[in-house]
């Protein structure tokens, strides 16, 4: 995933994490070091740029915010709709390839493995350039699923029956089960994965072999940062230090939050109210649990937060807001975004989209 040397893995793909790569040389031994810099932006400058607009299916009947699951790497805003899961350039909006859908998406996600899916109980992988399947698979315990996942060499899958699936990125095969609480989503972290079961959260290894647990209340877990992963439920906020599997901080707020929209970079985790959660937003410090900011909104009928190089993208009522990342700065705001139902973004580009996918620059 991209994005500058301030921010997660998680830019752009709400749910994501990226693990750190060496070429196993020590400082003593590398001949030749580059320097990652941080990229600041002088929000002063900034502002909102039309980029283009693009139609998508207009599905008819209900709508279900859980139908607009989308993703982003790049180069590529992977779009899902009801009836369509559609490939757009975020360059400029040009169609890749479109995938007709039996069921709606109850998750995607892209890494630079793959593109996998998630359909009711079946589990896809997709070649992220031409749509075409690499494999299939169902999983049989798989029910009320609501999204995918990945790590560095499995994917998983999981939802609403307790339970989280792991299978091998190369075929398909499962490789383990891990126990969730309902709403909860795993974390890819050093090569396993994260899992929040309400009064604990526990490390597995793709095999699922338990690495740690912390007892820890989470009934939900925002994507890993650095090296602590956020989670709450019934009015808190709990941070778990990966290193020690044990709980760090705790953070009271107000509202159940039971099943919101989370996202963040290395040191801020962003979490937007689900229906029934309140109407605040909150950016954590992932490391002391202290709030840096919080925002009203109007989560009706609400995209997830979308993590920017050079801001985090939210829906407020008729209009999508910018907002720096740790100070909460309003940046600017952006007519698209109104009643529209997906977002991903990558680098400083964000997709909106419902029938009609419209991208900004920030």
């Amino acid at each position: 995933m991209v994005g500058s040397a301030s921010l997660a893995g998680c830019l752009g793909r709400l749910g994501e994490t990226d693990e750190a790569e060496t070429d196993g040389n020590t400082p003593d031994e590398e001949t030749a070091t580059e320097t990652e810099t941080e990229v600041t932006y002088d929000i002063d400058t900034l502002e909102f740029e039309k980029l283009w607009a693009a139609d998508l299916p207009d599905d008819e009947g209900r709508i279900s915010l859980e139908d607009y699951q989308a993703t982003a790497d790049g180069e590529t805003a992977y779009l899902g709709t009801e009836s369509e899961l559609t490939a757009l350039s975020l360059a400029d909006g040009t169609e890749q390839w479109a995938l007709s859908l039996d069921t709606p998406l109850d998750g995607v996600t892209v890494d630079d493995d793959g593109l996998y899916t998630l359909q009711e109980k079946t589990v896809q992988a997709l070649d992220p350039d031409t749509g075409e399947s690499r494999w299939s698979t169902t999983a049989d315990k798989l029910l009320y699923t609501s999204y995918v996942t990945t790590a560095d060499d499995h994917v998983a899958a999981g939802g609403g029956n307790r339970t989280v699936v792991v299978f091998e990125k190369a075929s398909g095969q499962q490789t383990a089960r891990l126990p969730a609480a309902p709403n909860s989503q795993a974390r890819g972290w050093n090569g396993g994965f994260v899992v929040a079961d309400s009064s604990e959260v526990a490390a597995y290894d793709p095999d699922g072999t338990a690495k740690w647990t912390a007892d820890a209340s989470a009934s939900w877990l925002a994507p890993v940062a650095g090296s602590t992963v956020v989670g709450g439920g019934r009015g808190s906020f709990v941070g778990v230090d990966l290193d020690s599997g044990t709980q760090a901080w705790t953070t009271g707020v107000d509202g159940e939050l039971e099943n919101p929209m989370t996202a963040g970079t290395d040191d801020t985790a962003f979490v937007y109210p689900g229906p029934f959660d309140g109407d605040t937003f909150y950016a954590l410090d992932t490391a002391t649990g202290e709030l840096r900011w919080e925002e009203s909104v109007d989560s009706d009928l609400a995209f997830p937060p979308v993590v920017l190089e050079s801001g985090v993208v939210i829906h407020d009522g008729s209009r999508g807001r910018a907002y720096e990342h740790t100070t909460g700065t309003e940046i600017d705001f952006t007519h698209e975004g109104g009643y529209q139902y997906g977002a991903t973004g990558s680098g400083r580009t964000a997709v909106i989209y419902d029938s009609r996918a419209a991208a900004v620059r920030l």
